[in-house]
C-alpha cells in the first residue's frame, strides 16, 4: 500500500470546483496546510465555500493571490483551469512542483489501476471495463474524467479493489510518477485545439499516459489509428494491439483485451456488451414527440463524435450543433452531412463556424438557446424524422458541462407545452 505524508506541508489548489474541492479537503484530512484559490466568485461556488469554511480551510474566490500561493510546496492544478490562463503560466515558471489530482490520489490509492484515455470513447470503455469486472466476481470502481474524481474514492479503496479511471490530456499534462498497471490509449483526432497549441502537443499530453510503465505492465493500442500505432515501438511495456476487424466495435475490442489480461471467461465479457443499453448523454433515444424521435448526443463535444453519430443514422436527420469550439475543422465532416442531415440548427459560439462549414450543402438556421433550437427543430421536422442532438463542441458557453446540457435538452422535452410552439423555418 501507498503511503506519503502530507503532514504540515504547505498546499495550494487552484480551481474551486470538484476536483479542486475534494483535492483539498483529501488534504486537510492528511494533514497538510491546505490553500484553495478560484479566480471566479459566482454563486455556484457558495456550497464549496461554505464547506471549506466548516473544514478550516483557508480559501480565495474572485482573485488568485500569489502571496498565498508562492510559499507552497507542490500545488494541485486543476484541470478546468486553462493552460493560457495567467496563474497557470505564473506557477509554471515559479519552479513549485506542480500535479493534477490524478498524480495526488495516484501517490496515496492502494488499488491496482487501469487507465484509459483517448479522443472518443473513453467513458464508454471505462465503465464497460467495470462492469466486465465485477460481472467476473471482483471488486471494481470506475472515477476520472467519467465524473467522481479519483481522490473523492482513494478513503474508500483497498488493495483488492480495481480502478478504471477516465483520464484526460490535461490531468495527464501534470503527471509525475501515475502509472497504472494498465494503460489504453483509444484513438486520437484533434481535439482541444483550444487549449492545446498543437495536434502534437496534445497528442503527446496523452501518450504520457504510458510515461512511468515498466515492463511489468500492459498498453492497449489501437492498431487502426496511425498516431496510436507510432507509438507502440516506444514503449517498455508489454503491448497489446487491438482493432475493428471484422464490423467489430473497436471500444468492444479494447473491453475484450483487458478481460483476458484478467483472465475473465470471454461468455462473462459477451454478456456484459450484449447487455449495455449505452451511457445518458450519448447517443440516447429519448423517445417519440409528435411523431418526432430524439436523440440526446450531449456528450459530443468534438467533431469525431458528431462524426460518429452521423454514422451510426440511418436516414437524414435535422441536426442541433453548437457551443464553444474545441479546435478542429468542422468542413471533415461535408460528406456526412451532405448525406446525413436535412437541416441543421448552430447555437452557441461556434455557430456562425458551423454555418460557414455547411451551409452551401444544408439550410443552416442560427439560433441563441436550447428552447429556441428545439423549437425550430419541431418546425423543420415531419412525424418519422429524427432530431439528432449532437454539438461537437463543448458546453461551457452556455451551461455546467455536457450533463446539465443533456438534461436541460432532456427537460425541455419532458415538458412540451404551448409555449413551445414550433418556429416556421421557411
Amino acid at each position: 500500500m501507498k503511503t506519503m505524508n502530507f503532514e504540515g506541508k504547505k498546499v495550494s489548489v487552484i480551481g474551486g470546483r470538484q476536483t479542486g474541492l475534494q483535492s483539498a479537503l483529501f488534504l486537510k484530512r492528511r494533514g497538510a496546510s491546505v490553500f484553495l484559490s478560484e479566480l471566479q466568485a459566482t454563486k455556484e461556488f457558495l456550497e464549496a465555500k461554505k464547506t471549506l469554511d466548516f473544514n478550516k480551510i483557508p480559501c480565495e474566490f474572485g482573485q488568485h493571490s500569489w502571496d498565498q500561493i508562492g510559499d507552497s510546496e507542490f500545488i494541485i492544478l486543476s484541470p478546468g483551469i486553462p493552460p493560457k490562463a495567467p496563474i497557470c503560466e505564473k506557477v509554471l515558471r515559479s519552479g513549485i512542483p506542480v500535479w493534477s489530482e490524478i498524480e495526488l490520489a495516484f501517490r496515496c490509492s492502494p488499488a491496482e489501476l487501469i487507465a484509459v484515455t483517448g479522443s472518443n470513447g473513453k467513458t464508454t470503455v471505462t465503465t464497460l471495463i467495470r462492469d466486465v469486472l465485477r460481472a467476473s466476481g471482483r471488486s471494481a470502481i470506475s472515477c476520472g474524467n467519467i465524473g467522481n474524481s479519483f481522490i473523492s474514492e482513494i478513503d474508500q479503496l483497498n488493495p483488492g479493489t480495481i480502478v478504471v479511471i477516465e483520464v484526460s490530456s490535461f490531468q495527464l499534462s501534470h503527471i509525475d510518477q501515475f502509472r497504472p498497471h494498465v494503460a489504453v490509449l483509444l484513438n486520437l483526432s484533434p481535439n482541444h485545439l483550444d487549449w492545446h497549441p498543437s495536434f502534437q502537443e496534445y497528442a503527446e499530453a496523452k501518450f504520457q499516459i504510458f510515461k512511468n510503465q515498466t515492463a511489468e505492465d500492459y498498453s492497449l493500442i489501437n492498431a487502426d489509428d496511425l498516431e496510436c500505432a507510432k507509438q507502440a515501438a516506444k514503449l517498455k511495456s508489454h503491448v497489446i494491439r487491438f482493432d475493428g476487424k471484422n464490423g467489430e466495435n473497436p471500444n468492444y475490442a479494447a473491453v475484450g483485451e483487458v478481460a483476458k489480461l484478467y483472465q475473465i471467461d470471454p461468455a462473462v465479457t459477451q454478456s456484459v456488451l450484449e447487455s449495455f443499453t449505452g451511457l445518458e448523454h450519448r447517443f440516447e433515444n429519448i423517445g417519440t414527440v409528435h411523431g418526432v424521435e430524439y436523440i440526446n448526443d450531449s456528450k459530443s463535444t468534438t467533431i469525431a463524435s458528431l462524426g460518429w453519430a452521423l454514422e451510426h443514422i440511418e436516414n437524414k436527420s435535422v441536426l442541433i450543433a453548437g457551443g464553444r469550439h474545441k479546435g478542429g475543422d468542422f468542413r471533415v465532416l461535408r460528406d456526412l452531412v451532405k448525406r446525413k442531415v436535412k437541416f441543421l440548427i448552430a447555437l452557441g459560439e461556434a455557430k456562425k463556424e458551423i454555418e460557414t462549414a455547411f451551409g452551401d450543402l444544408v439550410s443552416v438556421y442560427c439560433v441563441d438557446s436550447l428552447p429556441e433550437a428545439l423549437r425550430v427543430a419541431r418546425g423543420a421536422s415531419q412525424p418519422g424524422d429524427m432530431v439528432l442532438f449532437s454539438p461537437a463542441c463543448a458546453s461551457f458557453d452556455m451551461f455546467r458541462d455536457y450533463q446539465d446540457r443533456g438534461r436541460q435538452f432532456k427537460s425541455i422535452l419532458a415538458h412540451w407545452g404551448a409555449e413551445l410552439a414550433p418556429v416556421p423555418t421557411r
